[in-house]
């Protein structure tokens, strides 16, 4: 029985509705016009098929998909109506598609408006396919496949996963060594690769508690510091590190070194310059204004906003301290020539996350000014100078 389901296109302000026909029919999909003849739907949706089941028989329409089927291409939401044409099509694409489908998946990348194509690739054996697509086509190749143990919730995860098998540099490699390979792991590599492989990797990656975004900004912080104290390879340095708590001492010895430095030089020439007040004070939220503040706030909060001196002085950038419910510092970058805000930075002592509580009074205060200030620059030409 040939079940079909219209999904109105038209409502959406396409020139055609889509007329999709069962799986017993091998899913064939085609573009209905009202004016002219109908025609055949040469790749995929370009999303996922939940939103069926909203019309009448979606459901019903749905359900004679085998479920395994189903189940596996939930995670590709892009590519799963094109993913399912072809194991609707080919036996050998069916069995591909429960046993590798990321091989399925990479061929959807490449073919996503031609099924044909697709459907002759998928023919080929595995280690063909991939070399075709330009991914290498080793052995280790498909190890590294079912060593992955991704959920695919993030588009980027497909993303990395290419840079990896690219056959210029198969990177992959690196991870032999690795039994299961995660998110975290691919994009601590894609990000750092110099952690990859060393024991404060794998520490990162088998952390399922470790908050990433403080992690990024301890990482990116500690190699700028790094570089401004004139470490050698400061890279190299966090490499040799086998934990996280040794990430974090290591970070606030550099802190307290820089700041120290800081110190003990010889003033800027414009230190004694007071910052623009772009952004006026309240309460709980008070303008750092001078340099000697600016660094009092770094050694305070064990952090290195004192970088920002000279964008500050040039008046892209403006630090703001909170006291309540969290102690903060507040970083707001400057456009002048456009005058654009944008929230650079809310960071708790040690670059911490802040609560939820602190974030939305900061995001309520930071509306308030915003609007504020564009009132302003529209009024007083001094502040695009």
């Amino acid at each position: 029985m040939d079940l079909q389901l219209t999904i109105h296109t038209t409502h959406f302000g396409f020139d055609y509705d889509i007329e999709l026909h069962s799986w017993h029919k091998k899913l064939c999909a085609y573009r209905v016009f009202a004016a002219k003849p109908k025609e055949l739907l040469e790749g995929g949706l370009g999303l996922g098929l939940n939103f069926i089941t909203q019309f009448s028989s979606g459901a019903e329409w749905l359900a004679q998909i085998p479920k395994q089927y189903l189940a596996v291409t939930m995670a590709f939401p892009e590519h799963q109506y094109q993913l399912l044409w072809l194991a609707a099509n080919s036996e050998q694409a069916a069995q591909l598609l429960l046993i590798r489908p990321l091989i399925l998946v990479l061929i959807c990348e490449h073919y996503p408006i031609d099924n044909a194509k697709a459907l002759a690739l998928s023919h080929l054996g595995q280690r063909d396919i991939l070399n075709k697509l330009g991914y290498d086509n080793a052995k280790a190749t498909l190890k590294f496949i079912d060593k992955l143990s991704l959920k695919f919730e993030r588009d980027i995860e497909v993303k990395y996963l290419k840079k990896l098998l690219d056959k210029t540099m198969c990177r992959y490699k690196v991870f032999k060594h690795h039994h299961t390979i995660n998110y975290a792991t691919i994009s601590l590599d894609n990000r750092y690769p110099f952690l990859t492989c060393t024991k404060l990797g794998h520490a990162i990656a088998n952390d399922k508690n470790i908050k990433r975004g403080p992690l990024r900004a301890c990482l990116a912080d500690t190699i700028a510091l790094g570089l401004a104290l004139g470490i050698n390879e400061p890279a190299k340095r966090i490499g040799q590190l086998s934990t996280l708590d040794e990430l974090e001492r290591l970070h606030q010895q550099w802190i307290d070194i820089r700041n120290a430095t800081r110190l003990s030089e010889s003033r800027p020439v414009d230190a004694d310059t007071p910052y623009p007040q772009l952004i006026s004070s309240e309460p709980n939220f008070v303008a750092i204004d001078n340099y000697d503040a600016l660094l009092r706030e770094g050694m305070d909060q064990k952090h290195c906003i004192a970088v920002y001196h000279n964008r500050i002085v040039a008046g892209h950038y403006c630090a703001f301290k909170m006291e309540h419910p969290q102690r903060v510092t507040i970083g707001v970058k400057v456009n002048k020539r456009i005058g654009m805000l944008e929230l650079d930075q809310i960071s708790g002592i040690r670059n911490a996350m802040a609560t939820n509580e602190t974030r939305e009074l900061v995001y309520a205060w930071f509306a308030r000014v915003k609007k504020t200030y564009m009132q302003r620059f529209n009024h007083e030409p001094e502040l695009r100078a």
